[in-house]
């Protein structure tokens, strides 16, 4: 039988994790020599090449992937048995690495993180913005625990639970021929011909606005695209200024709405209903702090999901 301990089967993960023995070194706090002689003891023990060195570039090889899907399980359930004995024991701490677009990560973490920090304040958390197809590679390949993306997910290695809704909407500056528009409408024949701001490509809201021109029957490159940005706050800054007009999610301008910076529309015809959900990794096994928070988000969105605006 064959005998692997935790640390090595550690050094490994993180280094798929980064794609780096330096960055996996720095997360462990070990020297760089001590990472490599864990992967070079695996190796020797295991009979097999791990993994892939091209110059700084580091990669899986089919053995090293096949070792991967099981290392993060038994480092999963070494981690249930100790964070059990801390439950036990009356405490519950430890670090959950959350991947998010950008909406969810501006719009809906931070009540959903605060309200769970206060139940259990022992927790910490590591937050990366991703579009959605990173958030959801990032848990398919174990290098973040969950996910929260503004976009339909359909894949069979992910759990998906839809949190809430909200509506996209035109939004425009307060000056200019929108100043003394009346009501909360607009058609697209009225806007056809604006110049337009569009987030980058993988973003939820720019997907859902493209697909709901082409559902009409709108030609979409025909649009005339005057950016295309990455940081919702710059859309909004630009649009303010005068560059354009944007598609965005109505939860991302609500105060600017309300102090008056900026006027918004619903586009009349166009089916623009944006869906949140929160992504897990179906096979993989919870730790129980992955488990409250998981349980914990479900409650929260049944708890505080609004209407769709």
């Amino acid at each position: 039988m064959i005998e692997i301990d935790f640390r090595k089967l550690e050094s490994f993960v993180s280094i798929v994790k980064h794609g780096s023995f330096t960055k996996a070194a720095e997360e462990l706090y070990l020297t760089q020599p001590t990472i490599t002689g864990h992967i070079q003891a695996l190796e020797n023990k295991l009979g097999t090449v791990l993994l892939n060195r091209n110059g700084k570039a580091v990669s899986m090889t089919e053995a090293g992937q096949i070792l991967y899907r099981h290392a993060l399980n038994i480092l999963s359930t070494k981690e249930q048995a100790l964070f059990s004995l801390a439950q036990y024991e009356g405490r519950l701490e430890g670090d959950l690495a959350i991947a998010s677009s950008t909406v969810p990560q501006g719009y809906l973490l931070p009540n959903l993180l605060a309200a769970f920090r206060v139940q259990y304040p022992q927790i910490t958390f590591t937050i990366r913005q991703f579009d959605s197809k990173g958030v959801m590679d990032a848990i398919i390949s174990g290098a973040m625990d969950f996910g929260f993306v503004g976009t339909d997910t359909f894949c069979a290695d992910l759990e998906v639970m839809l949190l809430c809704q909200a509506r996209l909407v035109l939004i425009t500056p307060r000056h200019g021929k929108y100043e003394h528009l009346e009501g909360t409408t607009i058609s697209w024949d009225e806007i056809r011909h604006e110049t337009f701001i569009l987030r980058e490509e993988g973003s939820g809201s720019r997907t859902l606005f493209l697909k709901g021109l082409e559902a009409q029957g709108e030609d979409v490159s025909a649009l005339s695209v005057v950016a295309t940005v990455e940081n919702p706050d710059t859309i909004k800054q630009c649009v303010m200024a005068g560059l354009g007009v944007a598609v965005v999610s109505r939860r991302s301008v609500e105060d600017e709405i309300r102090l008056g910076l900026l006027k918004c529309f619903d586009i009349s015809g166009l089916d623009l209903v944006q869906n949140f959900y929160f992504i897990s990794h179906r096979n993989r096994v919870l730790s129980p702090i992955a488990r409250a928070f998981q349980e914990f988000t479900a409650k929260y969105f049944q708890a505080h999901a609004r209407p769709c605006e």
